[in-house]
């Protein structure tokens, strides 16, 4: 191996290359993903010091009242630990992983990806980015469909670091009145969940609106705002119908 080929593959120019196939490319919150790691030997023999899949995605940061969207890695494993490519050689390492419960929902502009990382001394480290789809799981699913059936919209859906989840990342979902029982009484309505194998957490906050001097003190005060949370075991398969009857006997505790 000559000491050009090295210096060539050290800035990516005929070096190893990485490329990840998933089994499919829609998933469920905590479903098992598999797939195939092809790595391809580059124009000279390469020693890899390991691969790396990361679970990915978006959060919002804010900091000195700017805010921007910062990549996060939601879950990380190893596929393998040191080996060596011979130049042309071709390598399929299998794997699979579980998707964390708190994966984000592919929804609005939040995106999740596995994103392939080869470990390459003194290498650029080539990699390899995979869009996927995710869905929420039946708990997760009642309540969406539920606050719509209520009169709500959703308008925003964001990423946020969140330190008491798991994978430090909580979606909020932010839904507006555009009739139905609480159009005149609540301003929005922020949830959001935080699962785990056996449970979901549900995280509900209510903004009701200001109405007359009293109603305008408490909204300047920040008094408007009220938040709750409630715990499902995923054994109780909360219905549609269900979830739409709690989250009015909430919101109609927290609009008054």
């Amino acid at each position: 191996m000559s000491f050009f080929d090295k210096m060539k593959a050290s800035i990516g120019i005929g070096a190893a290359k990485v490329d990840t196939k998933l089994e499919k490319e829609s998933y469920k919150q905590g479903e098992t993903v598999k797939g195939n790691v092809f790595v391809l030997g580059g124009n000279t023999q390469q020693e890899i010091n390991g691969l790396y899949i990361h679970v990915m995605t978006q959060v919002l940061r804010e900091q000195d009242d700017r805010k921007y969207l910062d990549d996060f890695t939601l879950y990380k494993i190893k596929v393998s630990d040191a080996f060596v490519i011979e130049k042309g050689e071709e390598k399929v390492i299998p794997f699979s992983l579980q998707l964390p419960y708190e994966t984000p929902i592919t929804i609005g502009d939040v995106s999740v990806w596995m994103k392939t990382e080869m470990d390459v001394t003194f290498a650029l480290d080539p990699k390899d980015n995979d869009y996927i789809n995710v869905f929420e799981n039946e708990t997760v699913s009642s309540f969406l469909k539920a606050i719509e059936s209520l009169g709500f919209y959703l308008n925003k859906v964001k990423n946020v670091p969140f330190k008491r989840s798991k994978t430090g990342v909580f979606q909020e979902f932010e839904y507006k009145p555009k009739g139905g029982p609480f159009q005149r009484s609540l301003d929005e309505v922020e949830i959001g969940f935080v699962a785990d194998a056996q449970s979901v957490d549900l995280f509900i906050e209510v903004d009701r609106k200001a109405r007359g001097l009293s109603g305008f003190l408490e909204s300047a005060a920040g008094m408007d705002e009220s938040k709750i949370r409630v715990q499902y075991k995923h054994f109780q398969k909360e219905s549609v119908e269900t979830a739409k009857q709690e989250l009015m006997d909430i919101l109609s505790r927290y609009s008054r």
